[in-house]
C-alpha cells in the first residue's frame, strides 16, 4: 500500500514539474530533461539487460570477465555510453523544441494505445478486453463477451480522440490549455475511463461474479509468466 502511495506521489510530482516547466519561462531545459528522462532510463535498462544475456551466451566473455563485478561494469559502460552521446549530440534540437517533443510523445503514445486495442477488432481476432476477461474467466457468458468486445471499441475510440484533442490544442491553443490536457489529464483521464468502465460493469451484470482490478492484474501477471513456460514446452 505505502509502496503504491509513494509511487502515485512520485507520478504526480512528474507530472507537474513537466507541465509547469512547459508553461513557465526559461522552463525548456527542465522540460527537455524530464521528457527525455524517462526513455534514457528505459533505454540504459535494455541495453545493460542485452548485455548481461550476451556476456552468458558466449563463453569467451566469461572467461575473459570471470569476475561478476566486471561483467556488469562493461555491460553499464555499454549501456551508458551510446545513449549519453546520443543525448549529448541531440540536446540543443530537444531544447529548442521542448513542447513538440512532449506532443509527440503525447500523441504517439495515444496512437499507440488505439491500435493496440484497435487492431483486436479485426476479422477473426479476438478483442483485447475479451482477452483480458478470459484470464480471469475460464468461461465468458455471450452478453459479457459481446459487452467486452464494445469496451475495446470504446477505449480506441477514447485514444484515438485523444489523439485528435491533442492536435487541435497543440496548434491552435496556448501551451498552458495544450499542457493541462497532455500533461496534467493524460492519466487521471485513463484512470477516470477504467473506473467509470468498470462500475458501469458492475451495474449492468450485478449477477456475474465480476473480478476486482486487483485479481484482474493478478491474473495478467500470472498468464505473462505461464506464457514463456508455455513456448518452451511447445
Amino acid at each position: 500500500m505505502l509502496k503504491g502511495i509513494l509511487f502515485v506521489m512520485l507520478i504526480a510530482a512528474y507530472v507537474l514539474a513537466s507541465h509547469f516547466s512547459l508553461i513557465l519561462p526559461n522552463g525548456q531545459a527542465i522540460a527537455a530533461a524530464l521528457a527525455l528522462g524517462v526513455p534514457a532510463i528505459l533505454a540504459i535498462g535494455l541495453v545493460f539487460q542485452w548485455a548481461l544475456k550476451a556476456f552468458h551466451q558466449f563463453v569467451g566473455f566469461n572467461v575473459l570477465m570471470k569476475s561478476s563485478a566486471l561483467r556488469y561494469a562493461v555491460a553499464a559502460i555499454l549501456a551508458v555510453a551510446p545513449v549519453g552521446l546520443s543525448l549529448w549530440f541531440a540536446w540543443p534540437f530537444f531544447l529548442s523544441n521542448a513542447q513538440a517533443l512532449y506532443f509527440a510523445q503525447h500523441v504517439g503514445t495515444n496512437a499507440l494505445l488505439a491500435w493496440v486495442f484497435g487492431h483486436t477488432l479485426a476479422a477473426g481476432a479476438t478483442p483485447l478486453v475479451v482477452t483480458f476477461a478470459r484470464m480471469v474467466h475460464t468461461e465468458l457468458p455471450a452478453q459479457i463477451e459481446s459487452y467486452a468486445r464494445k469496451v475495446t471499441i470504446a477505449w480506441t475510440a477514447f485514444f484515438i480522440i485523444t489523439c485528435v484533442v491533442s492536435i487541435v490544442l497543440f496548434f491552435a491553443a496556448p501551451i498552458a490549455i495544450w499542457s493541462s490536457f497532455g500533461v496534467l489529464l493524460q492519466w487521471p483521464s485513463v484512470a477516470a475511463f477504467f473506473v467509470g468502465e468498470y462500475a458501469l460493469r458492475k451495474i449492468l451484470f450485478k449477477d456475474f461474479d465480476h473480478a476486482s482490478m486487483k485479481q484482474g492484474f493478478e491474473a495478467y501477471q500470472q498468464h505473462r509468466s505461464a506464457a514463456p513456460a508455455a513456448v518452451e514446452k511447445s
